[in-house]
């Protein structure tokens, strides 16, 4: 019944998701500066939401035009004249600039923590404005920037809180631009909704058309290098000679200097000729260290047209960064069909581009940073097949894709606001009230169940059903970093209370019919054991989603059952149904498969009574696959996670 209701609920939202266009406010301090890759982002989004019929207001520094809400350039001692150096400045707060931008707007989107999107943020609450917000200041990033290096984890751990505390806390929706910017939130307590939305190659970044494998000795098919304006050295990619390329920005965590001094101890240093693109407060000494290179590296900042000209003219791309969100120039490299050969940093996300070890090399060596670009210049065979891989790995990176994704963040942004206000009329507001009943009772609740009820289940599911437990070292595995959805076949009065103990000492949020809340003795044990009665209405799917993705976010454990209906002793697993794959991916927590089976039992002293052994089989955590739309992502993690089940019960 539950799950039926959610897949109903759910399947009617998909109707009418997307087929109106929507105001949405981008909040940016420095929309201006394209040097910058969060503004970059910011420029690419703009362009392609309008380009699918929304109608996208800036509010930045200096910008003018329709839709277009200049602010004025905040100035902060010390802090300002260091930021400038990292193409990044402060805007100033003007509330009524702000306000005409949020009027009439459906969802508002921030991009830094700083003062114009905290006061900015405070300012949508009160006018009811959806917001969220994006992650794109990684604290790392900082800590380098102040010559800090590794020595500033502590400092950055501190700068995580602070952002959380200040800012992130107060936001339900938080774009993260890769998976493990997704963890890192997770690991410092960020209970946000978090959206893993790739920044988004976009359609230029292609293999050239004469695309051909490339080979050490010669430069095979290739377009000339094209200069952008005479501030740059002047040169062709030379006949004969290997071509690396690493793009970003000249700063400390990017770490340049590795790659030039791999080069210099490279077997093969003499054909080897570096590009390095990007600009910075480096240059300068990056410039100096790699003036003994035999061939002369270039330096310079590429237009788009540029950028990919130079990308087709290279053999090979390093991104060698020790701290990256995402590392979009890297995605836009291997999107032109240039293998990779990228950092293993743990403070990293560009390591989950490597297909294989080969592209992949020790954070800070540059000892092993050669002998990997020396196995791709002797293995041309292979880096022209791995070319294509490439290629084709980067397709879900596209733009395209990156923009259904936001589009589908701000559409739940906007959803949550109306649930919240569904929750504060009737009858939302008695179906809320019904999923807290417990917090009055809640100590009397948490006593009951581990001094009372866990006691009695485990003795007699221990000696009279002998239930016995395997592999419950996979929920342990979970328990000590999220929430998570257990799903469990549903066929024995008790199998709540196996799963129960099962994930002991957690406890699991269990569902019920709202009629068994009412009867005489067992309303009082549903209740006391912390059960919520399952939607019975939409609106109240609605709050029942919302509600229990809250709790998973802040590491709970909920139970449901995706067949549905109690089948007794059924060895065969039944049709599932969506809603708690559709919940897990919501909250992006893992599935945990558990397979309740039956086997005879050949001995002991009730096998007459009770003539069977129960097996409590959990299985591999299934996780969402973070680079799909949520309803693909629902869909592929049940299907993964039935396998798993079927698995089990072999």
């Amino acid at each position: 019944m539950l799950q039926g209701l959610i897949s109903q609920a759910l399947d009617q939202a998909a109707l009418y998701r997307y087929n109106f266009p929507m105001v949405i406010v981008f909040v940016i301090d420095n929309y201006g500066i394209l040097t910058n890759g969060t503004t970059m982002t910011a420029y690419r989004f703009v362009e392609a939401l309008k380009e699918r019929g929304h109608q996208v207001r800036v509010v930045s520094v200096g910008v003018q035009g329709p839709h277009m809400y200049g602010l004025k350039e905040r100035y902060i001692p010390i802090v300002t004249p260091v930021a400038r150096k990292q193409q990044m400045i402060f805007a100033k707060y003007y509330k009524g600039v702000m306000q005409e931008a949020l009027t009439g707007a459906d969802v508002v989107h921030f991009f830094m923590p700083w003062q114009l999107a905290r006061r900015g943020l405070h300012l949508a609450k009160k006018m009811g404005v959806p917001a969220t917000a994006a992650f794109h200041v990684q604290p790392e990033n900082i800590t380098y920037g102040a010559g800090l290096g590794k020595l500033g984890a502590p400092i950055a751990h501190l700068i995580y809180a602070w952002f959380r505390l200040t800012f992130y806390r107060r936001v339900e929706h938080i774009h993260c631009p890769s998976s493990f910017i997704a963890r890192e939130l997770v690991k410092h307590h960020y209970t946000g909704r978090l959206h893993v939305i790739s920044n988004g190659v976009g359609p230029a970044f292609r293999p050239a058309p004469a695309f051909k494998p490339s080979s050490q000795t010669t430069s095979v098919s290739k377009p000339p290098l094209q200069h952008a304006s005479a501030s740059r050295v002047p040169l062709q990619p030379e006949p004969g000679l290997f071509h690396i390329l690493m793009v970003g920005r000249f700063a400390p965590e990017k770490r340049q200097d590795v790659l030039i001094k791999a080069i210099k101890q490279s077997r093969y240093e003499k054909q080897i000729q570096l590009h390095l693109a990007g600009a910075g407060p480096r240059g300068k000494k990056l410039r100096r260290l790699a003036s003994s290179l035999t061939n002369q590296a270039t330096f310079g900042f590429y237009k788009q047209e540029e950028l990919i000209n130079l990308i087709h003219s290279c053999d090979l791309y390093v991104h060698a960064a020790d701290v990256e969100i995402e590392a979009i120039a890297c995605l836009e490299a291997i999107a032109c069909g240039k293998v990779p050969v990228i950092s293993d940093s743990k403070k990293s996300a560009t390591g989950q581009f490597a297909l294989d070890e080969r592209s992949l090399f020790k954070a800070r060596s540059s000892r092993d940073l050669a002998r990997k670009i020396d196995y791709w210049i002797e293995h041309a065979e292979e880096r022209a097949a791995m070319e294509a891989a490439y290629a084709e790995r980067a397709q879900v990176y596209r733009l395209e894709y990156s923009i259904r994704k936001a589009e589908q963040m701000f559409d739940a942004a906007r959803q949550d606001e109306q649930t919240r206000r569904i929750e504060q009329q009737s009858p939302g507001k008695e179906y809320k009230r019904s999923l807290n009943k417990g917090i009055p009772t809640r100590l009397f609740s948490i006593v009951f169940y581990y001094i009372i009820a866990i006691p009695l289940l485990w003795l007699y599911c221990t000696f009279v059903l002998r239930v016995r437990f395997k592999n419950r070292s996979n929920l342990r595995k979970v328990r000590r970093k999220s929430g998570a959805v257990l799903v469990a076949n549903h066929v024995h009065t008790l199998d709540s209370a196996m799963v129960g103990l099962a994930a002991f000492p957690k406890k699991p949020v269990f569902t019920s019919l709202p009629s068994n809340f009412k009867l005489p003795v067992a309303g009082f044990l549903v209740n006391a054991l912390g059960s919520v009665p399952i939607p019975t209405s939409l609106t109240e799917g609605r709050i029942f989603f919302y509600e229990l993705s809250r709790l998973l976010r802040h590491r709970r454990f909920i139970h449901m059952f995706p067949e549905g209906e109690l089948v007794k002793f059924d060895e065969t697993l039944r049709p599932f149904k969506r809603g708690a794959f559709q919940l897990a991916v919501e909250a992006s927590v893992p599935v945990v498969p558990v397979r309740i089976c039956f086997r005879k039992r050949k001995w002991g002293l009730l096998r007459f009574l009770f003539g069977q052994t129960i097996y409590v089989r959990i299985g591999n955590p299934q996780y969402p696959d973070p680079h799909l739309l949520e309803r693909e992502a629902a869909t592929n993690l049940m299907e993964r996670t039935r396998e798993e089940m079927e698995r089990l019960g072999g």
